[in-house]
């Protein structure tokens, strides 16, 4: 049996067709812009996501792709979508989890709700980014007709199984991630919060465990993909839910380190403890949440690049620049850094990036050093603050752009007690993993 497994990420889709025993045949990518707007909005076009998906797909041998028995796929999130009932977007692009539109929403859940009341229902505080039901409440307050067109609103996953197959549904992960669902019980949607925020119950579709076979693949979708109509499609999840799968993490104490265009750790609990420092969601599995938090990783490198060292090709900059600047600066200078270029979706504040200690000594491959260990301290707090509510493994799973020798013993010296082990297309395995466990149990 093989599968075609889609990974939308922030910023490419990457695809590939693996079989059942997640042996990788062949892979495919390929990338598309987000969208900057006034008001802190960051977008993406729907066109530009799926021309890239149908770009990679028609890069996959054809003679493979016709043996193609499963489709699956995961995406970015939270990714909030308004969809129309013939599946087009009732606003016109998909908002992204770097947007901040929503900042003002924090204090109206705070005084309509309470943000300990939603933080015991949800799981978090109201993070500007970090929920779905942030954007919700924006678009009621600012942009209702939007809200008054859509038959359904949600994540990507809802936009792209109704695309591909015809049916509604929302994941178990993405669903906790709306913040309108009874995260620290896994109780289902939560009338409470839908009624305070004045949305309306009927906008939120049934919830399914991730990988379940849920319609098949419409024809013109499979025509734009090169696929046989007619074949299967598992319902989607969250990324880092996905790599948690695709890692053969199943059980409490299990960590994951996705290190790419953001630098994202999930730490599998059993003990849904709430936080104001890290976010609480389901994990894939029924039964198992996530300890979660992230921070700018890739886009901050990116940015560096751009800003400090356009004087530097791209690979001359991800090559010996970039390792060079982690050799000499192993060990902390006077410049430190604040990791908030993306600002930070585990405060309520809004934050910024800065350097400190800068003097005329400083040199550019010190702030990069800076920059990347900032990140990783991040995460080093989120490991620390788990280590209270469950007993961690001593092994990080560590997948993505940013895994290579030279950044593994970077978080090996700034996550000290740990053991990073590098494991490869951790999303696009994880979502055959989630498919084949409910083609097992049928």
């Amino acid at each position: 049996m093989n599968f075609l497994s889609i990974d939308f990420g922030t910023s490419s889709v990457k695809m590939a067709i693996l079989d059942e025993h997640l042996d990788v045949k062949q892979t495919a990518t390929a990338p598309y812009p987000y969208i900057l707007l006034p008001g802190e909005k960051v977008e993406i076009a729907p066109e530009e996501l799926w021309a890239a998906c149908y770009r990679a797909c028609n890069e996959l041998d054809p003679a493979l792709r016709a043996t193609v028995d499963v489709v699956c796929y995961d995406t970015f999130s939270p990714s909030p979508v308004f969809v129309r009932a013939d599946g087009s977007l009732a606003y016109p692009n998909i908002i992204t989890h770097m947007d901040r539109r929503s900042r003002a929403q924090s204090d109206h859940i705070d005084k309509v709700i309470g943000n300990d009341r939603y933080r015991e229902i949800a799981g978090i505080l109201p993070f500007a980014g970090g929920a779905g039901a942030m954007t919700f409440i924006w678009f009621r307050q600012n942009a209702p007709e939007h809200l008054d067109a859509a038959a359904r609103i949600g994540h990507l996953p809802t936009y792209v199984h109704h695309r591909l197959t015809g049916e509604w549904t929302v994941d178990l992960v993405n669903a906790s991630m709306s913040g309108l669902y009874e995260t620290t019980t896994q109780g289902g949607w939560s009338d409470e919060l839908v009624d305070a925020f004045g949305l309306d119950r009927r906008l939120l579709g049934e919830i399914h465990d991730p990988g379940v076979l849920l319609g098949t693949l419409r024809a013109e979708e499979a025509t734009r993909l090169g696929l046989r109509a007619g074949t299967p499609v598992a319902v989607g999840t969250n990324d880092m839910a996905a790599a948690q799968s695709g890692a053969g993490n199943e059980e409490a104490g299990c960590i994951m380190n996705t290190a790419g265009s953001s630098d994202m750790v999930s730490i599998l609990t059993d003990n849904p403890v709430t936080s104001p420092h890290y976010y609480l969601r389901n994990a894939a599995l029924p039964g198992l949440w996530q300890i979660y938090a992230t921070t700018a990783g890739g886009f901050a490198l990116d940015w560096f690049r751009e800003q400090f060292c356009r004087d530097l090709t791209t690979d001359a900059f991800y090559g010996s620049f970039l390792g060079d600047a982690l050799e000499e600066w192993k060990d902390d200078g006077e410049v430190r850094f604040a990791p908030y270029l993306t600002g930070d979706r585990q405060s309520l504040e809004k934050k910024t990036g800065s350097w400190t200690g800068l003097t005329l000594a400083a040199t550019r491959e010190e702030m990069l050093a800076a920059l990347l260990k900032s990140m990783n301290r991040v995460l080093a707090a989120t490991l620390a603050q788990a280590a209270e509510v469950v007993d961690l493994k001593t092994v990080i799973k560590l997948t993505g752009g940013m895994s290579d020798a030279r950044f593994v013993a970077l978080k090996e010296r700034e996550i000290p007690g740990f053991r990073f082990e590098v494991v490869d297309d951790c999303s696009i395995r994880g979502n055959v993993v989630l498919a084949r466990r409910h083609l097992d149990a049928a």
